[in-house]
Protein backbone atom coordinates (compact mmCIF):
# COMPACT_ATOMS: atom_id res chain seq x y z
CA UNK A 1 0.00 0.00 0.00
CA UNK A 2 1.55 3.34 -0.70
CA UNK A 3 0.92 5.75 2.29
CA UNK A 4 1.38 9.52 2.15
CA UNK A 5 3.31 11.02 5.44
CA UNK A 6 3.41 14.70 5.89
CA UNK A 7 4.01 16.57 9.09
CA UNK A 8 3.88 20.52 10.17
CA UNK A 9 2.02 21.62 7.47
CA UNK A 10 1.50 24.83 9.21
CA UNK A 11 -1.00 26.64 7.62
CA UNK A 12 1.02 26.36 4.47
CA UNK A 13 -2.30 27.05 1.57
CA UNK A 14 -0.49 26.43 -1.25
CA UNK A 15 1.76 23.85 0.03
CA UNK A 16 -1.10 21.57 1.17
CA UNK A 17 -2.87 22.02 -2.27
CA UNK A 18 0.15 21.33 -4.62
CA UNK A 19 0.72 18.37 -2.05
CA UNK A 20 -2.69 16.90 -2.28
CA UNK A 21 -2.70 17.12 -5.82
CA UNK A 22 0.69 14.96 -5.90
CA UNK A 23 -0.52 12.66 -3.46
CA UNK A 24 -3.97 11.80 -5.29
CA UNK A 25 -1.08 11.83 -8.61
CA UNK A 26 0.91 9.00 -6.67
CA UNK A 27 -2.49 7.31 -6.07
CA UNK A 28 -1.87 7.10 -2.49
CA UNK A 29 -4.44 4.82 -0.19
CA UNK A 30 -3.91 7.14 3.13
CA UNK A 31 -1.80 9.44 4.65
CA UNK A 32 -0.42 10.03 7.61
CA UNK A 33 -0.12 13.54 9.47
CA UNK A 34 2.01 13.44 11.96
CA UNK A 35 1.32 16.83 13.77
CA UNK A 36 1.28 20.37 13.96
CA UNK A 37 -1.76 21.10 11.57
CA UNK A 38 -1.54 24.36 13.44
CA UNK A 39 -4.91 26.03 12.88
CA UNK A 40 -8.10 24.12 11.62
CA UNK A 41 -9.64 26.38 9.29
CA UNK A 42 -6.75 24.91 7.15
CA UNK A 43 -8.27 21.86 7.17
CA UNK A 44 -11.06 22.68 4.07
CA UNK A 45 -7.67 22.04 1.95
CA UNK A 46 -7.38 18.55 2.55
CA UNK A 47 -11.12 18.03 0.89
CA UNK A 48 -9.92 16.97 -2.22
CA UNK A 49 -7.52 14.49 -0.85
CA UNK A 50 -9.14 11.03 -2.21
CA UNK A 51 -8.06 8.93 0.66
CA UNK A 52 -8.14 9.30 4.58
CA UNK A 53 -5.92 10.89 6.60
CA UNK A 54 -4.91 9.54 10.08
CA UNK A 55 -3.47 12.18 11.94
CA UNK A 56 -2.43 13.08 15.57
CA UNK A 57 -1.59 16.51 17.40
CA UNK A 58 1.91 18.03 17.61
CA UNK A 59 2.59 20.45 19.76
CA UNK A 60 1.57 23.42 17.87
CA UNK A 61 -1.97 22.75 17.17
CA UNK A 62 -4.48 25.18 19.07
CA UNK A 63 -8.30 24.03 19.72
CA UNK A 64 -8.15 20.15 19.08
CA UNK A 65 -12.28 20.05 19.21
CA UNK A 66 -12.27 23.15 16.19
CA UNK A 67 -9.94 20.91 14.05
CA UNK A 68 -12.18 17.29 14.52
CA UNK A 69 -15.36 19.52 13.96
CA UNK A 70 -13.95 21.71 10.94
CA UNK A 71 -12.81 17.87 9.21
CA UNK A 72 -16.81 16.90 9.89
CA UNK A 73 -17.62 20.33 8.32
CA UNK A 74 -15.60 20.39 5.56
CA UNK A 75 -16.19 16.39 4.81
CA UNK A 76 -12.21 15.78 5.06
CA UNK A 77 -12.55 11.64 6.01
CA UNK A 78 -9.91 12.29 9.10
CA UNK A 79 -9.74 10.20 12.23
CA UNK A 80 -7.52 11.68 14.81
CA UNK A 81 -5.30 9.74 17.85
CA UNK A 82 -4.22 12.86 20.47
CA UNK A 83 -0.72 12.17 20.38
CA UNK A 84 0.66 8.57 19.35
CA UNK A 85 -0.76 6.03 17.23
CA UNK A 86 0.38 2.51 17.21
CA UNK A 87 -1.52 0.75 14.57
CA UNK A 88 -0.50 -2.16 11.68
CA UNK A 89 -0.70 -1.67 8.37
CA UNK A 90 -0.19 -4.60 5.29
CA UNK A 91 1.28 -6.73 8.46
CA UNK A 92 3.69 -3.52 8.97
CA UNK A 93 3.50 -2.29 12.41
CA UNK A 94 3.81 1.38 12.58
CA UNK A 95 3.98 4.12 15.46
CA UNK A 96 3.65 7.75 14.58
CA UNK A 97 4.86 10.19 16.89
CA UNK A 98 4.82 13.91 16.25
CA UNK A 99 8.75 14.18 17.44
CA UNK A 100 9.02 16.71 20.40
CA UNK A 101 10.96 14.36 22.74
CA UNK A 102 13.59 13.18 20.63
CA UNK A 103 14.28 10.86 23.69
CA UNK A 104 10.85 8.96 22.84
CA UNK A 105 11.69 8.52 19.03
CA UNK A 106 15.06 7.07 20.31
CA UNK A 107 13.05 4.68 22.12
CA UNK A 108 10.85 3.48 19.58
CA UNK A 109 13.47 3.25 17.08
CA UNK A 110 15.84 1.32 19.71
CA UNK A 111 12.85 -0.91 20.81
CA UNK A 112 12.77 -2.63 17.34
CA UNK A 113 8.62 -3.53 18.42
CA UNK A 114 8.20 -1.28 15.04
CA UNK A 115 8.76 -1.98 11.13
CA UNK A 116 8.07 1.75 10.83
CA UNK A 117 8.42 4.98 12.67
CA UNK A 118 7.11 7.99 11.04
CA UNK A 119 7.54 11.59 13.16
CA UNK A 120 8.25 15.23 12.04
CA UNK A 121 8.60 18.66 14.88
CA UNK A 122 12.29 19.12 13.98
CA UNK A 123 11.23 20.05 9.72
CA UNK A 124 14.37 18.11 8.81
CA UNK A 125 13.41 15.33 6.54
CA UNK A 126 14.91 12.14 6.87
CA UNK A 127 14.92 8.30 6.34
CA UNK A 128 17.15 5.95 7.74
CA UNK A 129 16.88 2.82 9.21
CA UNK A 130 17.83 1.18 12.37
CA UNK A 131 18.11 -2.55 12.61
CA UNK A 132 14.66 -3.45 11.26
CA UNK A 133 13.41 -0.25 11.98
CA UNK A 134 12.52 2.57 8.79
CA UNK A 135 13.15 6.13 10.82
CA UNK A 136 10.94 8.61 8.37
CA UNK A 137 10.76 12.25 9.32
CA UNK A 138 8.72 13.48 6.25
CA UNK A 139 10.22 17.56 6.74
CA UNK A 140 7.25 20.52 6.80
CA UNK A 141 5.70 22.03 4.66
CA UNK A 142 7.36 25.31 5.86
CA UNK A 143 10.42 26.17 3.67
CA UNK A 144 13.67 27.49 4.91
CA UNK A 145 12.51 27.49 8.72
CA UNK A 146 15.76 26.60 9.74
CA UNK A 147 19.40 26.16 8.77
CA UNK A 148 18.98 22.78 8.05
CA UNK A 149 15.83 23.06 6.28
CA UNK A 150 16.09 23.42 2.57
CA UNK A 151 12.61 23.53 0.92
CA UNK A 152 8.77 21.93 1.81
CA UNK A 153 8.44 18.35 1.52
CA UNK A 154 6.64 15.16 2.58
CA UNK A 155 7.35 11.40 1.99
CA UNK A 156 5.74 8.02 0.53
CA UNK A 157 5.82 4.46 2.48
CA UNK A 158 5.44 1.58 0.46
CA UNK A 159 4.17 -1.52 2.97
CA UNK A 160 4.84 -3.90 0.71
CA UNK A 161 8.45 -3.26 0.96
CA UNK A 162 8.81 -1.30 4.17
CA UNK A 163 10.66 1.56 1.83
CA UNK A 164 9.94 5.32 2.18
CA UNK A 165 11.07 8.44 -0.62
CA UNK A 166 10.91 11.77 -0.02
CA UNK A 167 8.79 14.45 -2.05
CA UNK A 168 10.38 17.68 -2.56
CA UNK A 169 7.37 20.24 -3.23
Amino acid sequence: MKIGIISDTHDQIKTIKKAVNLLNEEKVELVFHCGDWVSPFSLFYYKDLKCPIKGIFGNNDGDKFRHIERAKLYGVDVAYEDRFISTEVDGRKIAIFHGDYEEIIDALLKSQMYDAVFYGHNHIKKIKTIGKTLSVNPGTFMPETAPDVKGASFAIYDSSCNTAQLVDL
